[in-house]
Order: structure tokens, then C-alpha cells, then sequence
């Protein structure tokens, strides 16, 4: 957020809340917050209070309590983020969810947004020029990645990788596996919707930290974030 009112508007927020700086090849237009999420903290907490019926029951329904917490915590702070870039009260915010389930702001005409969340983190990005996608993952160091390489890993992906040193591949497969994750959201149909499978299109480093997405999976480019330590994150925008 910029300018004296969005300060003036996270000074509010209850919420640790705070915008992520974004390298400098991603579009002028995205912006992202990260939100740190306190897994403890009660569902009838007065920062929920911006929620609707419907969410707070969803809420509810999670059988873990740290799983509640993730959803209430990063859906207030997203109808906040959304509040600011829009001037409206952030509790009377109508989140429609389109054909395939991804999240909407009514009208048609709002900015696009997409949120994520993983450990004690949360991920949002909003734009009013184009659609967006984000994906946040705990990048633990004791998760075996071939489990999902199969699944997640185009041919070019996996020649990229296994030409790194052995150290650096986990850390490059969680770039690869969150820069993927962000354009299924960034695209909306996801797989089987009308969108390649995530080994079906590839992701690959381009000065470092840039991916390009080819055509066949839409017109779509990724970027790798800097994300808390044992995290990864990306984020996708529409080329």
C-alpha cells in the first residue's frame, strides 16, 4: 500500500500484516502482503469480526484448531488488504467464488486477488490490471521432494535441477513447485479445468529469480519471493 491513507489504514490492522517487497521484473501494478499468522489464536478473536457468517463457519468446520486459525486469520486480513484498495467496509466485501472455485471480489470490475497460506504464513496479491496468483509452502528440509517430482516436474524442470548441486535441488524444486502452484491460481480453471498438468509446462530460471511460461500453458510468467527462512513462495501474474 501506498501514500498517507493505506499507512494510516495497516497502523489498524490487527494483524501482522505487512507488504512484501517484490523484485523488480514483476509488474508495477501487483502488489503482496505477508501475513504472520498466530496458530493459537481463538476464533471468536474481535480481528474476526470483519468476517462473514458463511466464513466464520467454515472456519468452524476445520477438525485442527491451527487450521481454523490459517483461514480466519488470512481471510480478515484479505477483506483489510481488499478495503483499502477499494475505499469499502472491509465486513461488507461480497467474495463470490467463480465456476471453478477460485475467489472473486464483486463487481466485475474490482481487483483481482489470490491468497495462500502454509505453516505460521500467509500470502495475498492483488492487482487492478490483470489476474494474479500466489503460493506460499513450508520448505521443510526433511520432506523428500522426489516424492513429488513425477507429479511436478516437467522434462526441462528436472534437467534444470539435476544439473545443480545436490544441496541447492530441494530448495530449486520448492522454486519450481510454488511457481507452478501460482499459475494454476493465477490461470483459475487449475488441472483438469482446462489447464495443462503441472508436469505438462515448464517453469525455468531466467536471471536468477524470473520464470517464463510458455504458451501452452497460458500467458502467464512467475517469480520467485523472497520468503521467511524453511519457506518458499512465488508469485504468477497474466502476461
Amino acid at each position: 500500500m501506498t501514500g498517507s491513507r493505506d499507512r494510516k489504514n495497516e497502523a489498524k490492522l490487527p494483524f501482522d500484516l505487512r507488504p512484501m517487497p517484490l523484485p523488480a521484473d514483476a509488474p508495477g501494478d501487483v502488489r503482496a502482503w505477508l501475513v504472520r499468522i498466530d496458530l493459537a489464536a481463538p476464533l471468536d478473536d474481535a480481528a474476526h469480526a470483519v468476517l462473514h457468517a458463511s466464513e466464520r463457519a467454515r472456519a468452524a468446520r476445520f477438525l485442527r484448531h491451527e487450521d481454523a486459525a490459517r483461514f480466519a486469520i488470512v481471510r480478515a486480513a484479505l477483506r483489510h488488504v481488499l478495503a483499502a484498495e477499494t475505499g469499502a467496509d472491509p465486513a461488507a466485501l461480497i467474495l463470490d467464488a467463480g465456476a471453478n472455485g477460485r475467489p472473486a471480489l464483486a463487481p466485475a470490475d474490482a481487483p483481482d486477488f489470490n491468497v495462500s497460506y502454509s505453516g505460521a504464513y500467509g500470502l495475498i496479491a492483488v492487482s487492478h490490471a490483470r489476474r494474479v496468483g500466489v503460493d506460499i509452502e513450508a520448505a521443510r528440509a526433511s520432506f523428500d521432494w522426489r516424492e513429488l517430482e513425477a507429479s511436478v516436474l516437467a522434462q526441462r524442470d528436472r534437467h534444470e535441477i539435476e544439473a545443480m548441486s545436490e544441496a541447492a535441488r530441494g530448495g530449486a524444486f520448492f522454486d519450481c513447485w510454488t511457481a507452478k502452484e501460482a499459475v494454476l491460481k493465477a490461470h483459475g480453471a487449475g488441472i483438469g479445468g482446462g489447464m495443462v498438468a503441472m508436469n505438462g509446462f515448464s517453469v525455468l530460471p531466467r536471471d536468477g529469480v524470473r520464470y517464463a511460461v510458455g504458451r501452452e500453458a497460458g500467458a502467464f510468467a512467475a517469480i520467485s519471493l523472497g520468503a521467511p527462512a524453511g519457506y518458499a513462495a512465488a508469485l504468477a501474474w497474466s502476461v
